[in-house]
């Protein structure tokens, strides 16, 4: 077969050209350490590819949400922290106050004091994230939430919204609560009904029967008898000198004892049901002695503290008001007991959020290496593998020019 001069031009000259191709490919290769560049190097491989990639930035985004979450829910927990703290200082100083000992002067510096825990309360319900968002406006988050107003009492600005974050597939974590659910809307101490006491003033005795529990335990049978639907609670000693106890609704119908028995033997401690409502009292009445019960559910945190501070600029009683002094203290702690068992409440719930966080995180983790070594599988460039191959191509490359230029310059006129 004859082989023009023209042929062997372009056939020498299309294999060095695709030889320098691959060596090119394969320098591009390993400068940028991956096996597949474009489509074209693997279409399989680098739809998978793709796929891995925007998996990857989801879960950037998850882990960024993540972040944000965990550094408002930690705002969170370290201002209820700080409220817990807040009231266990109220507690104490109500008990300090409470000494016989101080007159007073003693007692007004303790209510100093706590209007200083006041404030620092109020303060700690406007805390603000890293955003300089308000934690407990809920979706009211530029304008603080709490504001005092010219009679101390604290009024809630904001809205009952819980604000949302997606930290997975179908997950999401609350990174706020409403300031007016923790702040604005604790249970009161005695259930569903608050208890003032009308006390005989004839008797000195200090030691009187006190109301620690008034609730609606059966919502079926309670119907009430007006608005507001109070109850008064009677002691007169029986006949038989004991100390006897009867209920009126606010209509002055008796619903306990069940008529004709117009009394019943009071025990302390003993639970009385009338009404759907079940009731304790505690401690010893004294005759013509009686507490009425007005509906009130809720109480909050600020007015706690209110009623602290009013209590300590009282000056100490002596005989029935001394009484009333005391039962409205025992109100008063047993209030901060039920806000500081509601606070443990909310900041248990607060350390399960992180704990959901932290759990997300360690999933999205270990998902991204999964999946990054599926990537690195498939686009990654073996390098010693990829250099042994780029040396075989660089000596073809140099085999083939060299062969060219010899068989190039070849003529007969050499063998003359």
């Amino acid at each position: 077969m004859r082989i023009s001069t023209s042929q062997f031009y372009l056939r020498n000259t299309t294999n060095i050209i695709e030889r320098q191709s691959d060596v090119n490919q394969s320098v591009l290769n390993i400068s940028e350490g991956k096996r597949v560049i474009t489509a074209g190097d693997d279409s399989v491989a680098s739809n998978s590819i793709l796929n891995i990639r925007q998996e990857q930035a989801l879960i950037k985004q998850y882990k960024t949400n993540i972040t944000f979450a965990d550094s408002r829910i930690n705002v969170e927990e370290s201002a209820m922290k700080s409220a817990e703290s807040v009231m266990f200082r109220v507690k104490d100083l109500i008990i300090q106050g409470n000494s016989i000992g101080n007159d007073d002067s003693a007692r007004q510096a303790i209510a100093d004091e706590l209007k200083q825990r006041f404030e620092e309360l109020v303060s700690l319900g406007n805390s603000r994230d890293e955003s300089g968002s308000y934690v407990f406006g809920g979706f009211q988050t530029q304008n603080p939430p709490f504001e005092i107003q010219s009679d101390s009492t604290v009024v809630y600005l904001g809205d009952r919204g819980q604000r949302l974050t997606n930290i997975g597939p179908g997950i999401q974590t609350a990174t706020s609560d409403s300031g007016d659910e923790i702040f604005m809307k604790n249970k009161n101490s005695t259930g569903d009904f608050r208890p003032t006491y009308n006390l005989n003033a004839s008797i000195d005795n200090i030691d009187r029967a006190i109301l620690t529990q008034a609730e609606i335990s059966d919502r079926a049978s309670y119907v009430p008898a007006g608005n507001p639907d109070d109850y008064t609670i009677d002691f007169a000693t029986m006949s038989s000198g004991e100390m006897g106890m009867s209920v009126k609704d606010t209509l002055g119908n008796q619903v306990y004892p069940t008529l004709p028995i117009l009394q019943a033997a009071y025990v302390a401690g003993e639970t009385v049901s009338f009404n759907g409502i079940s009731t304790t009292i505690k401690k010893t009445p004294q005759d013509g002695d009686s507490i009425t019960m007005t509906p009130k559910s809720e109480t909050d945190m600020f007015s706690v503290i209110q009623d602290s501070i009013a209590w300590l600029e009282k000056p100490n009683g002596t005989g029935v008001d001394e009484a009333k002094r005391q039962l409205e203290v025992g109100h008063i702690i047993a209030d901060i007991d039920q806000i500081q068992i509601e606070l443990g409440g909310i900041r248990a719930e607060i350390g399960s959020r992180l704990q959901v966080t932290e759990s997300q995180k360690e999933r999205h983790e270990d998902y991204n290496l999964t999946i990054e070594k599926s990537r690195s599988a498939l686009e990654d460039l073996d390098m010693v593998s990829a250099i042994s191959i780029f040396e075989q191509q660089k000596l073809s490359l140099q085999a083939s020019q060299t062969a060219f230029s010899q068989i190039q310059n070849m003529s007969l006129l050499n063998f003359l």
